[in-house]
């Protein structure tokens, strides 16, 4: 197995699906981070290790963030399908046999064990080829805060790799943390966080003498090597709220990578705190609840934009003028695929229920193809009235059109953040001291916890 994206081994059609699905990833997720990428070893086989919060998606960000053909274990029901089955090939995921799904459309025919015992067999054949995988030990992908009680996969596949090759295979267990600012929507921010890899030669021995035991103590290493890369809180809103109050506070820049590490020191000194001085922990969650309620009431949503240098006349004034040239454009790009983008989220969030860990593929698929389906309508619809060249060209341009729209959008937010905050410190400059005065004594007494 190949250790880039490269294409040697891939069908046309498989490589047209990769490029595709790894194109929507990156519209998905536009602002896509990896810390400590040069934790990834070289030429060696690689068992990737990672938490679960997103479904199907987690593998193709880590192949997408990597930049490294993956293969990966799927439910086997996935395969049931033509479509599952073609989309499941075309990313190297390998079908897990489940007892409870025995007897459905890509399930065992209560022979789940064999069936699993040979594609563990394939797991080891291609580690000991010196190829990748991803494994997510929690068994299940979910939402919670925490990390689930880890499963001895992960382990017995790396640890029977090497034994069967007499502990010449070079096998590398590499955690990585995977964190969403926010998983479901379009447009948001994922960062990869590759931790500190680590060989198997040491439970060589004890491998021969207690299996058993050995895969055990290898799950719990596995367990704290993860516990270090992924953020986890007692409950879902400190959670979201730790994120937040490092991006108010982080003294370093404001780079995924550098708000991750800050929001881990945060949960630690809370927890310290919650031990040791909850009255001053206390104060501390006031003070950033009343600042937080302050900036929602004037709609400020980065309050850094309030200290940040006013914006030069001549940059705002480009700004303006890119928007006013392009917005016919942008305005032919919303009207042409707006609503049908609108209708994948309704309709995802209608079909999962309350279990977002798939909403954003059931989002990226539906989305996709009901713009798709209206570019061609209305591709119909325009060729039918002017004729079918003039159609053809409408449906050649329909993607370009669907993202200048897209980048015309996000310009436009960001200009009215820059002129929403020129406008409060030019009518309300005591206000916007007081804002950059709270948010700097917060920052301080947060720096002091820490």
């Amino acid at each position: 197995m190949k250790s880039t994206l490269s294409h040697s081994q891939l069908t046309w059609s498989q490589q047209i699906i990769r490029f595709i699905i790894f194109k929507l990833v990156r519209l998905f997720y536009p602002r896509l981070e990896v810390q400590g990428i040069e934790n990834v070893p070289a030429n060696r086989p690689i068992i990737f290790v990672l938490n679960h919060p997103n479904g199907l998606l987690d593998p193709m960000v880590l192949m997408v963030g990597l930049k490294r053909r993956v293969a990966f274990l799927a439910k086997s029901t996935l395969f049931g399908n033509p479509v599952g089955k073609t989309l499941c090939e075309a990313f190297g995921a390998l079908p897990i046999y489940r007892r409870k799904d025995a007897g459905l459309a890509g399930g065992s025919q209560g022979d789940a064990g064999e069936r699993n015992e040979a594609i563990f067999a394939r797991c080891r054949a291609m580690l000991q080829g010196g190829g990748a995988m991803a494994l997510f030990p929690e068994g299940t992908t979910h939402s919670g805060t925490q990390l689930l009680q880890l499963r001895t996969g992960a382990a017995r596949i790396a640890l029977s790799a090497e034994d069967e090759v007499e502990w010449m295979a070079g096998v590398q267990v590499v955690p990585v943390g995977l964190w969403y600012q926010n998983k479901v929507s379009f447009r948001s921010s994922v960062l990869l966080v590759v931790g500190e890899p680590f060989d198997l030669s040491a439970y060589a021995d004890s491998y021969a003498t207690d299996e058993r035991h050995t895969v055990q103590k290898v799950t719990e290493h596995i367990a704290a090597e993860l516990d270090k890369v992924v953020l986890q809180a007692e409950n879902a809103e400190l959670l979201a709220a730790i994120p937040v109050l490092a991006a108010w506070t982080a003294p370093d820049g404001t780079s995924l990578s550098q708000q991750h590490d800050w929001a881990a020191k945060l949960l630690s000194a809370y927890q310290h705190l919650q031990r040791t001085d909850p009255a001053r922990l206390e104060s501390i969650a006031q003070q950033a609840w009343g600042y937080a309620n302050t900036l929602q009431t004037l709609g400020i949503d980065n309050p850094w934009a309030l200290e940040l240098p006013v914006v030069r006349l001549r940059r705002l004034a480009g700004t303006t003028l890119r928007l006013i040239v392009t917005f016919p454009l942008a305005l032919t790009g919303f009207v042409l695929s707006y609503l049908p983008y609108r209708l994948a989220g309704p309709i995802a969030t209608y079909g999962v229920g309350p279990y977002d860990t798939q909403i954003s593929l059931i989002k990226l698929i539906l989305g996709s193809v009901f713009v798709l389906l209206a570019w061609i309508l209305e591709a119909v619809a325009f060729g039918w009235w002017l004729g079918p060249l003039w159609g053809l060209l409408l449906f050649m341009a329909a993607p370009l059109l669907a993202y200048i729209a897209l980048r015309w959008g996000e310009d436009w937010r960001q200009l009215r953040q820059v002129i929403s905050s020129r406008w409060l410190r030019w009518r309300r400059g005591e206000l916007v001291q007081s804002l950059s005065t709270q948010r700097q004594t917060l920052a301080r007494q947060v720096m002091d916890v820490v």
